[in-house]
């Protein structure tokens, strides 16, 4: 059964390939007969392409040697500046990096500074409402017994009430 699959799936591959490779040459053969710019730069084009590669096979034909030498120097000169621009982007990633590095340290340290101060602030305000619990138990107990604080100006005045029996 699993070779029967088989054979079928290759017949199945080729005529899937046949169909899409068919599809594309008829989708541009229309594109083309529909679109006269476009046919017009598909010719210049192609008759750009046919003069260059024309005159290329006549240089290799008049001096193979030279014309391979030229062609494995460009090579050469294109792969050293390839190299050079790829050893610069490289060296601007590493000093980037560095620079990207001591700003994330710098915004940790500060970070770090204000939570510590928060805290710091958090405990100062503590002992603020520790100090006003106080004052609030110490006039509570003046007015229990019976003693009264009247502030005027800088002056406290303590006044002592009798309460009728």
């Amino acid at each position: 059964m699993t070779q029967q699959t088989q054979v079928q799936a290759k017949p199945l591959k080729g005529k899937l390939t046949l169909a899409m490779t068919a599809g594309a040459i008829i989708g541009g053969a229309l594109v083309l007969v529909r679109n006269p710019t476009e046919r017009t730069r598909l010719k210049e084009r192609s008759g750009a392409t046919k003069d260059s590669l024309s005159q290329y096979v006549s240089k290799v034909k008049e001096d193979p040697s030279g014309t391979k030498e030229e062609l494995v120097s460009r090579i050469q000169r294109t792969t050293s500046v390839t190299k050079e621009a790829i050893n610069k982007i490289q060296e601007i990633l590493d000093n980037e990096g560095k620079e990207l590095k001591e700003k994330v340290q710098e915004v940790k340290a500060d970070s770090e500074e204000i939570v510590s101060t928060a805290k710091e602030a958090g405990e100062e305000l503590k002992d603020v409402n520790d100090k006003v619990n106080e004052a609030k138990d110490e006039i509570t107990d003046s007015e229990d017994n019976g003693n009264l604080t009247v502030v005027n100006g800088d002056e406290h005045e303590i006044k002592k009430t009798i309460k009728p029996n």
